[in-house]
């Protein structure tokens, strides 16, 4: 019997999650995670998630999106900005049906859907917010990079994943100095209050429009409120914001982001270290973050963030 490509339907949920953890150990998910970051997405079409089937058992998918809605709150603006844009999410076929055209004909298909909107280029995997991988990962998936360029996909720029221990964790007194230094001018790095919502979703909405669905998700959740770090200035201004946990994932940290102004005041290191420090005391042994560009991982790295994946961004044009 040939393999058969259709649409996904409501019953392939478990066996798509287990395929997706027996090929791809470095990111493996719940069916939780595919959930709310595939079938819960407000852009997600039927037609966009195809499986290939062999005698009843799914052995491959493609997950094709293009943004229809300007949803989550802050994304707005990527309507207009992501018209010419779509994303293949994710592809992946089982070990044994490998290198026989099943994931050639799935990527077609995905591409299909993204020409079929008007999408004029195709990016891997970085679809925000609710991409599952970040790139490309050559090392954890060898011959990933050479199937998407044999394929028409050209290497962009490069991000890393970096994680720190937190065993035996403690704040440098260096950045203690800073603290007591910001404080004097009225700067105060403080876990996360309630009463500080509205100034919080203000500074989103200005500084950094597409994080708000970190902190409202938060919020949704009724994560702890320790979680998050915030910088007040004044009369409780927010004029900075980090956290930990995203979605599922409990060690997760950043966003880290401050207001223009006052960049390079070393308000991120403060909160950094304040976030770090309240994981350590409630046990987590360890902190980590999905990407950020070579030229800023020095800056984690003082912190004490160690290199820990490479991934590597692709597009082709449709």
């Amino acid at each position: 019997m040939a393999v058969q490509f259709r649409n996904y339907r409501v019953d392939d949920t478990a066996a798509i999650v287990n395929l997706w953890n027996q090929c791809l150990v470095h990111d493996s998910i719940t069916r939780e995670i595919f959930e709310d970051r595939v079938l819960l997405d407000p852009n997600f079409a039927l037609d966009g998630l195809r499986v290939a089937e062999h005698d009843g058992r799914i052995v491959g998918f493609v997950h094709a999106v293009v943004r229809t809605t300007p949803h989550p709150r802050g994304f707005e603006r990527l309507l207009e900005q992501d018209k010419d844009k779509g994303w293949i999410v994710s592809v992946l076929v089982h070990p044994d049906y490998r290198r026989q055209g099943v994931g050639s004909h799935l990527l077609g298909e995905g591409l299909d859907f993204l020409r079929a909107r008007g999408r004029k280029k195709a990016f891997l995997f970085s679809y925000t917010p609710n991409y599952l991988l970040m790139g490309v990962d050559d090392a954890g998936y060898p011959g990933a990079l050479e199937f998407f360029k044999r394929h028409g996909f050209v290497a962009g720029g490069e991000s890393v994943g970096m994680g720190i221990e937190l065993q035996g964790y403690r704040v440098p007194p260096a950045v203690r100095q800073l603290e007591a230094q910001l404080a004097s001018e009225g700067i105060l790095a403080e876990h996360f209050d309630r009463r500080y919502i509205v100034p919080t979703v203000s500074f989103f909405l200005k500084e950094f429009p597409t994080w708000l669905h970190y902190f409202l998700d938060k919020l949704d959740r009724r994560h702890d409120p320790d979680e998050m770090v915030i910088v007040l200035r004044g009369e409780g201004e927010v004029v900075g914001y980090c956290q930990h946990r995203y979605y599922h994932h409990v060690e997760r940290t950043g966003p880290f982001g401050v207001s223009a102004e006052l960049r390079g005041k070393k308000l991120g290191t403060l909160m950094l270290h304040k976030l770090l420090e309240r994981m350590a005391q409630k046990g987590y042994k360890y902190g980590w973050f999905t990407s950020t560009d070579p030229g800023t991982a020095h800056y984690y790295a003082k912190a004490g963030y160690k290199v820990l994946r490479r991934h590597v961004a692709m597009s082709r044009d449709l």
